[in-house]
């Protein structure tokens, strides 16, 4: 009579142990996909926040230096070449132009492309005004000097200070971004015990059926 007991008793084990490995596959092929949000995640942190962030500095630098040189030019005495001025002037609208449109590329989100957008357009009334001052008043000094302190500082701080909510969006993104991370480690961190956990629990099954 001991025979159908040790039999269901073998098939319960057997049961078990299977239930088990099911649960260890299970959770393995969990870690692994926890893994790849974490690799998206790190990623995307480079590709889409890292990368755009240095493009927002070299965009700064290059519209600061834009600035400053104008101020030379307008504050100074002895006027600079004129020639000299624009070139300059040309060469940093360039590198701005190209800065733009590798930023437009970039994965945006929907708060990042409406600053991006009123980026654009300040930056192309802060051009014309700077426009205005190197070719239409030209031979007018004084001129030049009150739309450069007047409409043009106001110009400039509105451009300046769209440059830095930009900036404070790619940080808050960011940090989302390493906030997800983090959570998916510890997500892992759980599914590696509950593994432990599960392997533990097949040893004991083999060991109590041996006994």
């Amino acid at each position: 009579m001991a025979q159908p007991d040790n039999k269901r008793s073998l098939v319960r084990s057997i049961l078990l142990i299977v239930s088990l490995i099911g649960l260890i596959l299970t959770s393995i092929f969990l870690s692994r996909r926890g893994v790849h949000d974490i690799q998206q995640a790190s990623a995307s942190i480079y590709k889409d926040r890292l990368v755009p962030t240095g493009m927002l500095v070299n965009l700064t630098a290059a519209v600061y230096k834009k600035r400053l040189l104008l101020e030379t030019y307008v504050l100074a005495t002895n006027k600079p070449n004129m020639g000299l001025i624009k070139s300059t002037l040309d060469r940093f609208n360039r590198r701005i132009d190209s800065l733009v449109t590798e930023f437009g590329q970039t994965e945006l989100t929907v708060k990042e492309a409406d600053r991006f957008k009123l980026l654009k357009q300040r930056l192309t009334v802060y051009n014309q005004l700077e426009s205005e001052i190197t070719t239409n008043l030209i031979n007018q000094p004084a001129a030049q000097q009150a739309m450069f302190a007047g409409s043009g500082s106001t110009t400039f701080s509105q451009l300046a200070e769209t440059l830095d909510e930009l900036a404070a969006i790619q940080l808050s993104v960011g940090e989302e971004l390493s906030e997800e991370s983090r959570g998916e480690v510890k997500y892992i961190y759980v599914l590696s015990a509950i593994q432990i956990g599960l392997v533990l629990m097949i040893g004991l099954s083999l060991l109590w059926h041996r006994i």
